[in-house]
């Protein structure tokens, strides 16, 4: 079976909570002159359910929320991200998780989780399945939206679409919540475009995970928020095989790539 794409962008995790997400960024993974926003809400997701799991005594954890801010526009050597537990509650969890390059800030994320126990007759936790640690090792060699498969279907309206592949699943068999944030991402890159007629770049993200993409192909379309001059963005997911289900809300904001980028 063929690896997951999310494997294989170039992280190097434990499960411990107490070591850093390690990431060496290379190309296919940027655009813009930065890294993909959808490669940090990874990283963020990961830390944070790592956390979040820690405490949950074998119950299922699922994300229901995550924001991510990302000013900076360059490509470090290497980020390294670091997660704190905000809150635990009955049925909740929130933590944030700090990422540097070089020792200095460079991006921020904060994410909720939902705790549901388990039940009997469940399947095994999915995370049984996986190793320990993951280590950096084969890199996707195209650029991130087109190892995701998206296709561009209408600039003017953001509406970019891709297929359920499995290699985009999470392991309980839904789109994975970064393949979520690229396709938004993907969508609002290409609504600025089309009406600024300039490259922009994501800055800020904000999802809410409203239902598993099971089936797709997964749609994305975008609306602009006040003028597009502004930059503010909403995307919504639906996933079309499913009676266009409503999957996930998100909000951007894309900011002017640099020249050349």
């Amino acid at each position: 079976m063929e690896t997951s794409v999310f494997m294989r962008l170039g992280l190097t995790a434990t499960r411990d909570p107490a070591d850093p997400i390690l990431l060496d960024p290379f190309p296919e993974i940027c655009a813009f002159g930065a890294i993909r926003p959808a490669v940090l809400v990874l990283i963020v997701d990961m830390m944070g359910g790592f956390i979040a799991e820690e405490g949950a005594d074998g119950d299922w954890v699922f994300t229901t929320d995550l924001s991510l801010r990302a000013p900076l526009a360059r490509i470090p050597r290497r980020v390294e991200a670091r997660g704190t537990l905000l809150r635990r509650g009955r049925g909740s969890i929130s933590c944030e998780v700090a990422l540097s390059a070089d020792g200095a800030p460079f991006a921020h994320g904060q994410t909720g989780f939902i705790r549901m126990p388990r039940r009997h007759g469940d399947p095994p936790h999915p995370h049984q399945h996986e190793g320990a640690r993951f280590r950096a090792g084969a890199r996707i060699d195209v650029p991130l939206p087109e190892a995701c498969g998206i296709q561009v279907i209408d600039p003017a309206t953001g509406h970019v679409e891709l297929e359920l592949l499995d290699t985009l699943r999470n392991p309980a068999g839904a789109l994975q919540g970064a393949i979520v944030s690229l396709l938004a991402e993907v969508s609002a890159e290409e609504l600025a475009a089309a009406h600024l007629r300039r490259p922009c770049r994501v800055a800020d993200v904000d999802i809410r995970y409203l239902a598993m993409a099971r089936v797709g192909p997964v749609r994305a379309r975008a609306w602009w928020i006040g003028p597009p001059e502004a930059g503010s963005i909403r995307v919504e997911l639906r996933d079309r095989g499913n009676d266009d289900r409503l999957t996930a809300a998100v909000l951007l904001r894309v900011v002017s790539a640099a020249p050349g980028a």
